[in-house]
């Protein structure tokens, strides 16, 4: 932002000048109107900053007026940066263009513990199944590669890969979505709903005699547990880093989401079992699965509570008007929505369609990596 502002006089000034001076196609410069569609949906919930949990990281943008807020505004204001914005509209119109650029130009290096804006490279575009060359970053020798993976015919483009991102993680982070089906599109199911919607079952129905410090002890011994077994899980890789569950286009869930709901039901005594029972593992692996088997019903029952919870709270789908034109905006909303109501519904009928012996043989992949 504070070489945007010095214009000619930045060293970057060819570059920033060959920016986009609006990346207006992310859904942060959409109105509330153009948003109202994606309402309850994994991309407007991750934008806003919903169902965070700790240690885990929702790629940028999210919480994008927060941070503005919260970070950017005071620091701009502590240091009087020359030729920052007096105007606060145009002040957060420098920090929205800023965000904006960063989300979709930039690069993660360094194991993602840092992002560069890479000259030339951040030009490749990326379209799912086409990719033909990959990154490479040698820190050591401080070089930044970009290696054909294929044979580049002359004057055929140069296509890079963002990851195996869905549409609607392509139009939050990046502004677009696919022209053609992305076999990565699915639907996201947050932990911390999964987590909340587990607490539920487990919570014992109290007397009505109970006095208020009774049922004070009860909740914060519920609290402790499900933090204890959040922990144990981010140990063993299972909660994803973004705190969000998948599942793919056909309605199937990650494994690793049956398995920490599974884990998420067990009581304190049969959790610390289970525990030291991981400890003890090594290869090949064995282990009984006694205790899936006598909960699957629930397992199966929270996700299917979650799915139909989700899948309730998403807009309807506009009728098509024959002969009326849609903009990008109206015509990648709809495109999330319709993705995202058609995997819900397919995840409820997966669950409905799979018995115990399924989720068990889920349940078992997840813990192949002990050794």
């Amino acid at each position: 932002m504070a070489e945007k502002c010095r214009g000619m006089h930045s060293r970057w000034a060819d570059y920033l000048d060959f920016l986009p001076k609006s990346v207006s196609t992310m859904p942060i410069y959409w109105t509330s109107q153009e948003l109202q569609p994606l309402r309850h949906t994994a991309l407007a919930e991750k934008l806003a900053g919903k169902w965070k949990v700790l240690g885990c990281h929702v790629e940028a943008p999210t919480q994008v007026e927060e941070q503005y807020k919260t970070v950017v505004l005071p620091f701009m204001e502590h240091h009087n940066v020359a030729g920052f914005p007096s105007d606060s509209k145009a002040r957060y119109q420098l920090y929205l263009w800023a965000t904006a650029v960063v989300c979709s130009y930039s690069f993660s290096l360094g194991g993602d513990s840092f992002q560069a804006m890479v000259p030339v490279w951040d030009m490749l575009n990326h379209v799912t199944g086409k990719c033909n060359v990959r990154l490479h970053h040698s820190a050591k020798r401080g070089t930044l590669q970009m290696i054909a993976t294929k044979s580049i015919k002359l004057g055929q483009e140069i296509i890079n890969n963002y990851g195996p991102l869905s549409d609607s993680e392509l139009l939050r982070r990046f502004g677009f979505v696919e022209s053609e089906p992305n076999p990565n599109n699915g639907c996201e199911i947050p932990y911390a709903v999964l987590m909340a919607k587990c607490q539920e079952h487990l919570q014992p129905v109290q007397p009505q005699q109970s006095n208020s410090a009774s049922l004070q002890a009860t909740a914060h011994a519920n609290k402790d547990l499900m933090y204890r077994k959040t922990d144990f899980m981010r140990e063993h890789d299972l909660i994803p880093i973004d705190g969000w569950f998948k599942a793919d286009i056909l309605g199937q869930p990650q494994c690793e989401m049956i398995e920490v709901v599974r884990i998420l039901l067990l009581p304190d005594s049969e959790f610390e079992a289970f525990k030291k029972q991981v400890d003890r593992w090594r290869c090949p692996l064995t282990r009984p699965l006694t205790q899936l088997a006598s909960i699957s019903h629930q397992v199966s029952h929270v996700i299917h509570q979650v799915a139909s919870e989700r899948l309730a709270g998403l807009s309807e789908l506009p009728p098509v008007r024959d002969g009326v034109p849609q903009g990008f905006r109206q015509t990648a909303a709809q495109s999330v929505l319709k993705t995202e109501r058609h995997t819900l519904l397919g995840l409820l009928l997966w669950l409905d369609k799979h018995d115990s012996t399924s989720l068990i043989n889920c349940s078992k992949k997840v813990w192949v990596h002990i050794r």
